[in-house]
């Protein structure tokens, strides 16, 4: 049959091959069809058959080919297959571990590995490659791009063990708390055990339990009442107040809830004291600042050594002047403290300008103060606000010396001369 097709190709002289055609058509099973070629005989035949050569042209090729031992594919069982079969196996349980590592911020450990079925010599190459970071004594991280602040927690987790949680500042930023910016790492685990942690500042607590203990999205950290306690150690007046203000404008129930904790876990542990001052304080009807810029200045104007009114409006007569965030009104002294979310832009420059000439009219002292002041430069700030209290406070002294003196000289009675007794006559 073969040599029928040739013969055939031999007799056209240039034979196109359809693209239509199969080689079952001419029951050739060996035959198989590459497309873009024709078949074009060079010459007649020969003692060993027909002399041709193939010609790259457009069309259809046939080539022919002897019969062989059929390979068997629908099995894979056999020493052929294993090579593959393992390498396949190798990919789905490295799969596997990048899908594990993706569901913690890309963190793994050794039992991860064990699960995943994923071999140490396997890691080991990669971590060679770079792939793969080690990032503490048997924790490993995803990635050769720095860490986020995210995956350093995550690690951070892992490599303390069982039992660790955020704490301090680490779950404050989790739970929305304004405290200093800060990208260390803070974790707490129970008194009877010990971790070291590589570039994170592991806390021991012999009272931490469930009920102290919360959730983050993956990451477990202490609950907001726990974590202000633990702030209250390591913060000083004015961050505590910023941090518990904002506790309280996420929600004033938080207020009960941060007393009662500190009922259960308040004896005997430092700076508990002042945060129950603050709590204190709130439940005394005291106003709650807008800020955490406010509740640092509210602190620090306490060293004028009178207390301030918060968010005082000011009146001419019947028409409302300005919302100051500090004040003495006895002393017509006010403060504001100008963040850049709420006065950075040209409408809120242009009207706090018009508040000041219309406080200064009224004979109010306006001290501005931005938020790198307050934050970086305490010291100045109380030096400024403790000379303006004075200066004002002895202008309100001589105003009332001069009002007194002016008072008597009107409505006492002019004094009367006093004349010498006469002398005696004598006897």
């Amino acid at each position: 049959m073969q040599r029928r097709v040739l013969a055939d190709c031999a007799r056209l002289g240039r034979a196109r091959v359809l693209r239509t055609m199969s080689s079952a058509q001419y029951a050739m099973p060996d035959c198989h069809l590459i497309f873009r070629t024709d078949i074009c005989p060079h010459s007649g035949p020969t003692a060993t058959g027909f002399d041709w050569r193939p010609r790259v042209l457009r069309g259809a090729w046939l080539v022919c080919s002897h019969r062989g031992p059929k390979l068997d594919t629908d099995s894979s069982d056999g020493p052929f297959f294993a090579p593959a079969k393992a390498m396949s196996s190798g990919r789905a349980r490295a799969r596997r571990l990048v899908a594990l590592a993706s569901k913690q911020f890309g963190v793994v450990n050794r039992e991860d590995l064990a699960i995943t079925e994923v071999s140490w010599k396997w890691l080991r190459g990669r971590l060679a490659t770079g792939e793969w970071k080690r990032v503490h004594r048997g924790v490993f991280r995803l990635g050769c791009n720095q860490p986020t602040l995210d995956e350093r927690e995550m690690a951070a987790l892992v490599a303390a063990g069982e039992g660790a949680v955020l704490s301090h500042k680490s779950a404050a930023r989790r739970l929305g708390l304004d405290v200093p910016r800060d990208e260390s790492v803070h974790i707490t685990i129970h008194a009877s055990r010990k971790a070291k942690v590589r570039s994170a500042k592991v806390w021991r607590s012999r009272n931490i339990g469930s009920r102290d203990i919360g959730n983050r999205g993956l990451l477990r950290l202490t609950n907001l009442p726990r974590t202000l306690i633990d702030l209250a150690a390591i913060l000083d007046d004015g961050e505590l107040r910023a941090a518990f203000d904002s506790a309280l404008r996420q929600n004033t129930a938080n207020a009960a809830w941060i007393s009662r904790v500190l009922n259960r876990h308040g004896p005997g542990r430092r700076g508990v004291g002042r945060l129950r001052a603050l709590v204190d304080e709130y439940r005394r009807g005291d106003e709650v600042p807008d800020s955490a810029l406010e509740s640092l200045g509210l602190e620090l104007a306490k060293a004028t050594g009178c207390e301030p009114q918060l968010h005082l409006n000011v009146l001419d007569e019947a028409r409302h002047v300005a919302e100051v965030d500090l004040a003495w009104p006895e002393l017509k002294l006010c403060v504001q403290f100008d963040g850049w979310k709420t006065h950075g832009t040209r409408a809120a420059f242009l009207r706090d300008r018009l508040q000041d000439r219309a406080l200064v009219k009224l004979g109010w002292t306006v001290l501005r103060y931005p938020w790198d002041d307050v934050v970086q430069e305490p010291d100045a700030v109380v030096e400024d606000l403790v000379r303006s209290f004075q200066a004002r406070d002895r202008e309100r002294l001589g105003r009332k010396a001069s009002s007194n003196r002016a008072a008597r000289s009107v409505g006492s009675p002019r004094p009367v001369e006093a004349h010498p007794p006469a002398p005696r006559e004598p006897r």
